[in-house]
């Protein structure tokens, strides 16, 4: 299997923790991968060199799923165009431990172009440390062709981190759903 995308270890956890912190537990977040311009589109793996979070482009996209309008896409190019960039791929989380691409996320893609990659984290993203834990999702003549586990970990490369041997404990994964449980008991 050819690897689509690679992103360096720190990048990957600056990625996925500025999904958790966005995400805080109860809604969707989600941002694009972006990777240099000058890397041919068909030369494989696609180094990713930046990241841009919906709501920094979209402030009002996170309502609890991610509603993206077109001025996000506009602030999208004017910062590719700026620092020569392009999309390579995208990120968004689920609220479960389901990767699997929703109706709406295969009919309504960020990106439809052949050799999109799509990647979605479970758990509003708290607690996943892998990328064996996510869903690699690539457009292929228009539609998706979907990964998970080690062929997720193939796709989608992160030089010097192993794939996990063990899944995160169950107790774990729903800390973030607890500690949001337990703010809305504070408050009322």
């Amino acid at each position: 299997m050819t690897s689509r995308l690679t992103i360096a270890p720190d990048l990957f956890d600056v990625l996925l923790a500025g999904l958790a912190q966005r995400g805080q537990g109860h809604r969707e977040s989600g941002a694009f991968l972006l990777t240099d311009r000058a890397h041919p589109d068909n030369e494989l793996p696609q180094p990713v060199t930046a990241i841009a979070f919906y709501d920094d482009l979209d402030p009002n996209c996170l309502t609890g799923r991610i509603d993206f309008h077109a001025a996000g896409y506009t602030a999208l190019q004017n910062l590719c165009r700026r620092d020569g960039l392009r999309v390579a791929g995208d990120i968004h989380t689920h609220p479960t431990h389901r990767v699997q691409q929703s109706r709406t996320d295969a009919a309504h893609p960020m990106v439809a172009r052949d050799g999109h990659v799509a990647l979605i984290a479970p758990h509003f993203a708290a607690g996943v440390t892998d990328v064996s834990q996510l869903g690699v999702h690539v457009r292929v003549n228009g539609d998706w062709a979907s990964y998970y586990g080690e062929q997720a970990a193939e796709l989608l490369l992160v030089p010097e981190q192993r794939v996990a041997a063990v899944r995160t404990p169950r107790w774990r994964r729903m800390l973030p759903r607890f500690r949001f449980h337990q703010q809305r008991q504070e408050t009322r």
